[in-house]
C-alpha cells in the first residue's frame, strides 16, 4: 500500500512538472511572438517617420528652387522692361530734338533778309564814275545753325539706322546693317542674321 501512495505521488508530481513545463515553454513563445511584433512595429514606425523626415525635406528644398526660380524671372523681367523703358526714352528724346531742330530751320527759313530801297542823289557836282553801293544786310536777331540730317526711324526697330532691304519668304523685313550684313527682327527684338548665299 505504501508503495501504491508513492507511485501514486510520483505520478501526480511528474504529471503537475510536464504540465507545468509545456505551460511556462507556451508563455515563452508568447511572449516572443509579441516582442517580434513590438519590434516589428518599432521597425515599420521608424521607417514611417523617415520616409516623413525625408518627404518634409525634398518639398522644401522643391519650395525654395519655385521661390529662387521664380525671383530670377522677376528679377529679369524687370531688367528687360527697364532697358526697354530706356531705349524708347532716348529714341523720343532724339526724335524731339530733330523735330525741334527742323522746326527752327523751317522758321529761320520764313525770315527774309531787308534790303534798303536805294534813293537817287541829286548833287550839282560833276558826274563821277559809278560806283555801286554796299549794301547791308539785316542780320536775323536769332541766328540758327542749319539742322543736321534727320535718319528716318524705323518704326519695328526704332534704334535701328540701318535699311530696309526687303522681305523673306515668310514676310518678315529684312535690314541691311552699316557694314552690310542682313538680319531680320525675332518675335523678342532680337536680331537673327541671315547667311550669304540665303
Amino acid at each position: 500500500m505504501r508503495k501504491k501512495t508513492l507511485l501514486l505521488i510520483t505520478s501526480f508530481v511528474l504529471l503537475m512538472g510536464a504540465h507545468t513545463f509545456a505551460q511556462t515553454k507556451d508563455d515563452k513563445k508568447d511572449k516572443a511572438t509579441t516582442a517580434a511584433a513590438k519590434a516589428d512595429k518599432a521597425a515599420k514606425d521608424k521607417v514611417a517617420k523617415e520616409k516623413e523626415k525625408i518627404d518634409k525635406a525634398a518639398a522644401k528644398a522643391k519650395e525654395k528652387a519655385d521661390k529662387d526660380a521664380k525671383e530670377k524671372a522677376d528679377k529679369a523681367a524687370a531688367k528687360a522692361k527697364e532697358k526697354a523703358d530706356k531705349d524708347a526714352a532716348k529714341a523720343k528724346e532724339k526724335a524731339d530734338k530733330a523735330a525741334a531742330t527742323a522746326k527752327a530751320k523751317a522758321k529761320a527759313d520764313k525770315v527774309k533778309p531787308v534790303v534798303p530801297s536805294r534813293a537817287p542823289v541829286v548833287t550839282n557836282k560833276p558826274a563821277t564814275p559809278a560806283v555801286k553801293p554796299i549794301i547791308p544786310v539785316a542780320k536775323p536777331s536769332n541766328p540758327v545753325t542749319p539742322a543736321p540730317k534727320v535718319t528716318p526711324v524705323n518704326p519695328v526697330n526704332p534704334n535701328a539706322a540701318d535699311k530696309v532691304v526687303g522681305t523673306d519668304d515668310k514676310g518678315r523685313t529684312i535690314y541691311e546693317g552699316p557694314r552690310g550684313g542682313r538680319y531680320r527682327l525675332s518675335k523678342n527684338g532680337n536680331k537673327e542674321y541671315i547667311k550669304k548665299g540665303n
